[in-house]
């Protein structure tokens, strides 16, 4: 199942959900709030999917960031997911994650992972921006 995370304050996350339920793909969304933080496993989740670890989930130019001034590489694994649960206005979102993909931030090109191939391949074949050679 998909699983999108997101802020109430942002729109790049309802922009996400919209976009899966234009395309009938079913998710569980999860609204990151003080009373209901990122939990630990989660982001350790996201940091096993994430290509480059913290560098894909943390939003180093985020003025509140800036302002803690940390050195990532020079931080432990569980002080910087310390970091992200009391500071989740730094990470990257929306996060939009199953058992096997991820996708941080809304890139329109990069969601359509989450699309069967079937259905890729008939959307690519229908637009015709796409042929098979004989």
């Amino acid at each position: 199942m998909i699983k999108v995370y997101y802020l109430s304050k942002t729109n790049s996350g309802r922009t996400a959900m919209r976009w899966l339920e234009n395309h009938n793909l079913e998710y569980v969304d999860r609204k990151i709030t003080k009373k209901n933080p990122i939990k630990v496993h989660e982001i350790k989740k996201i940091l096993a999917l994430a290509e480059n670890g913290f560098d894909d989930l943390i939003n180093a130019r985020t003025k509140k960031f800036q302002a803690l001034e940390i050195n990532e590489n020079e931080c432990s694994t569980e002080y910087l997911i310390g970091i992200l649960i009391q500071n989740p206005s730094v990470i990257k979102l929306p996060i939009i994650i199953d058992e096997k993909k991820i996708v941080i931030g809304f890139n329109e090109r990069e969601i359509r992972c989450f699309l069967s191939k079937e259905y890729r391949r008939t959307q690519l074949l229908d637009s015709g921006s796409y042929y098979l050679e004989e």
